[in-house]
């Protein structure tokens, strides 16, 4: 397996908060469906439940990231599910002060040595941009 961390970001929010909206899911679902019908169309096959997130994923199908490892309040892992390559998403969360959380989003993905050149780039944009999401979730 080749990890590939992320950007690690500052949430304006303590460790606990943090903690509990990440490795509960379920609370994500009634916000897509809140959302304006224009955005909620982009979202198009994304769904939530309490321990996973499926979403359509373009000539792969299906893809479910389930949560498989919960250390409180420090660690949520995700494994996914129906992915050509074994694949994990964590999240680790490190407590900055009373009032603000640092997250390190990680990827462990399994690609051969010869692909790495290629894809490694790649993947590590979309663990950079995983830390941008919660920024952007948390602020």
């Amino acid at each position: 397996m080749s990890t590939y961390s992320g950007k690690s970001v500052t949430l304006p929010r303590p460790i606990e908060d943090i903690y509990a909206k990440v490795s509960d899911l379920a609370q994500y679902q009634p916000l897509i469906e809140q959302l304006p019908e224009e955005q909620r169309a982009k979202m198009q096959g994304v769904e939530f439940d309490g321990e996973c997130v499926k979403m359509n994923a373009p000539s792969i199908g299906q893809l479910v990231f389930r949560i498989t490892e919960c250390t409180a309040p420090s660690h949520v892992g995700f494994s996914a599910e129906g992915s050509p390559v074994p694949l994990k998403l964590s999240l680790d969360l490190e407590s900055a002060s009373a009032d603000s959380t640092s997250l390190t989003p990680k990827i462990d993905i399994e690609i051969p040595a010869m692909l790495r050149p290629f894809i490694g780039g790649k993947i590590q944009e979309a663990a950079d941009k995983f830390g941008e999401v919660f920024t952007s979730l948390f602020h």
